[in-house]
């Protein structure tokens, strides 16, 4: 009996010792488990940072593309501004010759054309004379003393400015008050 006993035992033993090595194991694909699930939680978080970085970078480029559609035609609507800078000196330049009705009335309806295009295009001339003194909106080409005008105030437009919807298309080139006073300083400096 003590033979069968000792089998038992070492049965029991050799069992044990399976099981020792099973639960090693066990615990080795827990924790090869647990690092799995924790790399796999880091890539779906790098996964949604790169997904939300991607649809913030489409929504960049869907404003930019509206704007490059908005302004697109810039250049050419500037060009087109040269043109009608010229029909307007020529339609100045009619009014002291006798047969110029019909030419001023021909230029005056091809402007009158071009105003059209360009207020289709958006584009609006500004308002200077009169108004503050705006480095965004005009360029000063002159400055003349008066006591007429308050300090800073456009007082003449050599070349209208133009806006295309919000933003400035062309500064108008102005002519701006200064005091009298303010002139006689600076030449004592």
């Amino acid at each position: 009996m003590n033979m069968i006993k000792e089998e038992i035992i070492r049965k029991l033993v050799e069992k044990e010792e399976v099981l020792k090595n099973v639960e090693e194991e066990l615990l080795e694909t827990k924790e090869i488990v647990q690092e799995k699930d924790k790399l796999s939680k880091e890539y779906l978080g790098h996964l949604e940072r790169l997904h939300a970085d991607f649809e913030n970078y489409k929504k960049r480029q869907e404003r930019k593309k509206k704007e490059f559609i908005e302004f697109a035609n810039e250049e050419l609507l500037n060009d087109l501004l040269s043109v009608v800078d010229n029909l307007e000196r020529a339609l100045d330049s009619t009014k002291n010759e006798k047969n110029a009705k019909a030419i001023k009335e021909g230029v005056n309806n091809t402007l009158n054309g071009f105003y059209n295009i360009l207020k289709k295009e958006g584009v609006m001339p500004m308002k200077s004379i009169g108004h503050r003194f705006d480095p965004y909106r005009h360029e000063a080409v002159m400055k003349t003393e008066t006591d007429k005008h308050s300090e800073d105030i456009v007082t003449e437009e050599f070349q209208k400015g133009y806006y295309i919807k919000s933003k400035v298309l062309r500064p108008a080139m102005v002519k701006v008050a200064v005091s009298i006073k303010e002139k006689k300083d600076t030449k004592k400096k």
